[in-house]
């Protein structure tokens, strides 16, 4: 149990030590179907009491996730209703009904998913690297699941999961992990009826470790591949590193992906002559291991490429190990500053598997472990994702991927580690600041007084605007050098999706720092950035599809706005000049009051599956109707779960939930299935909301309403200022405005299919 002041709502994690590794062999699939089974329920909460309702009534989250070694589940919620999340929580996990008629449609569902995983271009790239690890043989093996796996013996596979939910769900062996932002004493008083415990909370242990299944040594020969993929060509280094203590490996992932002048990324790029951007993909992990990828995207690779790149990882390493106790100290604070905006649940679950320690048990640290694991790493693994190559298809995992290897020749390390830099520097800047000079170009440049000290920039795209996947990777690629050096001079940014639509901002304490971070923006801004176009996404997987949901809603493509807050209007016109050598369409700084009216159709050839998604704005005429529209959504997103996952099984991706796009409130409706055309999804949508009976007994009342967040409260606040979302407040006298009106409405966009609309079949 953990007070954690930064958090805004309680999390609860139960990990529980089982895993894919610990199912029989015969039986693919059990430890991930197990996971699905006991969502169905308990003894004492059925139907729309159950965790996964209650907690969508409640405005919370909740996930699971089954890996190698553990299964975990977790959930988010105010702190009030801690203590009935957990006692759901627990009822579900130790006295679960496992009836027949559930498991068929978890069987089914889990094959929809599989159907899934067998297009995602990131599950076939973890397949093949799966596939090649030797030892422990668990790896190579497949796991996710699906119909054939499981058969049609559903009395079999009933008494196989029982016995395996019996040996390997035993709370014995199990932990929970709550925190919140109350104390710990006020989180017992919450939770100690939900368990047999002492009068008074003791400290057990201060330092608790994960309880997750530890595995021998993972191991292969070393080897170089090619896949091919849909997605964005790259280079994937695999490796294991040794881990003495879990809570270095987000300071190594900061110091890996860090993008400015002088990094691994930079001088990899640098040197092949490409644009990189690069992630940190964690396969697996126990308290000594950690089985990982670090991917290098944005280019087609040669071998030639993929060895030079090693050779440079291998630099890097050594470099990496001399890093002084100050640097280590500062890429340790980014990562804990990162850790810091996560949600309340993914926090705790990576503070729970040893990732991320709280301020209140940290100890004095220092580099030596740090560099003690980047010496550990003895196997290597070149995967080249390609999106044009002749590759045979082979089965990796259970999936087919066009997917070859041959040996690794390991060449030998030169010890050439001048090209790194690692910060904090002297001076943190890649050049000297360009001339204050205009290009003639007028940016309306919104200006806002702020005397407290401190400066601020937001660059978005401009009301009913949006771009596309194409140019948002092509910017971050570009930016990422200058990105990062603000987050070295301690600077603050943040280049993400809030309230629906893409954005960059930057804060610093001096208008100096800005006025060179702008400088450098425009130095690094691509000098041809093509035009955006959403022609291609019929292709793109749902996941992917979703992120850019704002360029398919908008009114227009490839228009922007910039606002800036600082102590002086001198400031701002200083700005205005420099910003006019960016070479973009500008338009006045306001929030997005465009209609929104958008049907998108595409026909996806190779697909063999439907999707819908939708999103309906609110017609907000008050306070009062966003606040009924709020209560709502939230027995919207349990109902609509229910009715189409559980009752219908119309495929596994099934969401309706409150979104922000185009500045507005609204529903976003996802809808996904190998069976059903896209008309016959829309038809069982319609039919949802025309038969949906509201609850007699009414609904939650909120005291106001909810917004999204961007993880960061500066931010937040900035937006609520400059961008504010309509609430209605202008006219607050529609006490009137009843949950059965709100719904007669929104039942009626629907019908006639108001807001934005994008099928794909």
């Amino acid at each position: 149990m953990e007070h954690i002041p930064h958090l805004q709502r309680a999390a609860v994690v139960w990990i529980f030590p089982v895993g894919s590794h610990q199912e029989p062999k015969e039986w693919p699939g059990l430890a991930h179907l197990t996971e699905h089974m006991v969502f169905s329920g308990g003894q004492q909460f059925r139907d729309q009491q159950r965790l996964m309702p209650w907690v969508h009534q409640q405005g919370g989250r909740l996930n699971a996730t089954t890996q190698q070694n553990y299964t975990a589940y977790y959930f988010e919620v105010d702190p009030a209703d801690l203590q009935q999340g957990l006692l759901r929580l627990k009822d579900m996990l130790t006295t679960p009904r496992f009836a027949t008629a559930d498991l068929l449609r978890e069987t089914a569902v889990i094959d929809e998913e599989y159907r899934l995983y067998s297009r995602s271009p990131h599950a076939l790239a973890s397949a093949a690297l799966h596939s090649q690890v030797e030892h422990p043989s668990a790896f190579s093996e497949f796991h996710i699941g699906n119909a054939k796996a499981f058969g049609n013996d559903m009395t079999a596979l009933g008494a196989a999961l029982e016995h395996f939910y019996t040996q390997g769900y035993a709370l014995e062996r199990s932990q929970v992990w709550i925190a919140s932002p109350l104390s710990c004493q006020q989180q017992y008083d919450k939770v100690a009826d939900c368990f047999v415990l002492p009068d008074t909370p003791s400290a057990i242990d201060s330092q608790p470790v994960s309880r997750v299944v530890e595995s021998t040594p993972i191991g292969w020969q070393n080897w170089q591949g090619e896949i091919r993929l849909a997605k964005q060509a790259g280079l994937g280094i695999t490796q294991v590193i040794e881990m003495s203590r879990l809570s270095d490996w987000p300071t190594i992932v900061e110091l890996m992906t860090d993008t400015a002048p002088g990094s691994l990324c930079q001088v990899i790029s640098h040197q092949l002559g490409y644009h990189l951007s690069v992630r940190v993909e964690r396969h697996y992990h126990d308290n000594q291991q950690i089985f990982f990828t670090l991917w290098f995207e944005g280019a087609d690779f040669s071998e030639e490429d993929a060895q030079q790149s090693l050779a440079l990882w291998q630099q890097w390493r050594i470099a990496a190990s001399q890093l002084s106790t100050p640097q280590f100290d500062h890429y340790r604070e980014l990562a804990q500053a990162e850790a810091l905006r996560l949600p309340a649940m993914d926090f705790l679950r990576e503070h729970a598997l040893g990732f991320i320690f709280s301020t209140s048990i940290e100890r004095e640290l220092t580099p030596k472990p740090l560099q003690q694991a980047l010496s550990s790493i003895n196997h290597f693994a070149l995967l080249r994702s390609r999106q044009e190559s002749a590759i045979q298809a082979v089965e990796c995992q259970g999936l087919c991927c066009q997917f070859q290897v041959s040996p690794l020749v390991m060449r030998g390390i030169t010890h050439d580690h001048d090209a790194f830099i690692f910060y904090p520097q002297p001076r943190v800047t890649s050049r000297d600041v360009l001339p204050i000079t205009g290009s003639g170009c007028h940016v309306p440049l919104h200006y806002g007084y702020e005397p407290k000290g401190g400066v601020s920039l937001l660059l978005r795209p401009a009301a009913g605007a949006a771009i596309s996947d194409e140019v948002r990777a092509i910017l971050t690629q570009s930016l990422s050098p200058v990105l990062s050096l603000v987050k070295h001079a301690a600077g603050k940014v943040i280049l993400q999706q809030v309230n629906g639509n893409d954005l960059l901002f930057i804060r610093f304490g001096q208008f100096a720092d800005l006025k060179e971070c702008i400088a450098n923006i425009i130095e690094y801004w691509p000098n041809e950035l093509p035009a955006s176009s959403i022609d291609g996404y019929g292709s793109l997987p749902l996941r992917e599809l979703l992120q850019n949901v704002p360029s398919l809603l908008a009114e227009k493509l490839d228009r922007w706005m910039v606002s800036f807050i600082g102590p002086t209007q001198h400031d701002a016109e200083i700005l205005q000049g420099m910003l006019s050598n960016l070479p973009l369409y500008w338009q006045r700084f306001q929030v997005d009051k465009l209609p929104l009216q958008q049907h998108v159709v595409y026909q996806a050839s190779e697909s063999d599956s439907a999707t819908l998604v939708a999103f309906i704005p609110y017609p907000v005429t008050s306070y009062r109707s966003l606040v009924v529209y709020q209560q709502l959504a939230g027995y919207y997103e349990s109902a609509f779960y229910h009715q189409l996952r559980e009752v219908e099984a119309v495929g596994y991706a099934v969401a309706c939930r409150q979104r922000v796009y185009r500045d507005r409130w609204g529903l976003q409706i996802i809808l996904q299935s190998s069976h059903l055309s896209t008309q016959q999804l829309y038809e069982r949508v319609e039919e949802f909301f025309q038969r949906l009976t509201l609850p007699e007994k009414g609904l939650t009342v909120l005291a106001e309403v909810d917004s999204e967040s961007s993880g960061d409260e500066e931010l937040d606040r900035y937006l609520r200022a400059l961008l504010p979302l309509e609430t209605g407040k202008q006219n607050d006298n529609d006490e009137d405005f009843t949950l059965e009106r709100g719904h007669t409405a929104l039942i009626e966009r629907v019908k006639d299919k108001q807001g934005g609309w994008i099928f794909i079949g």
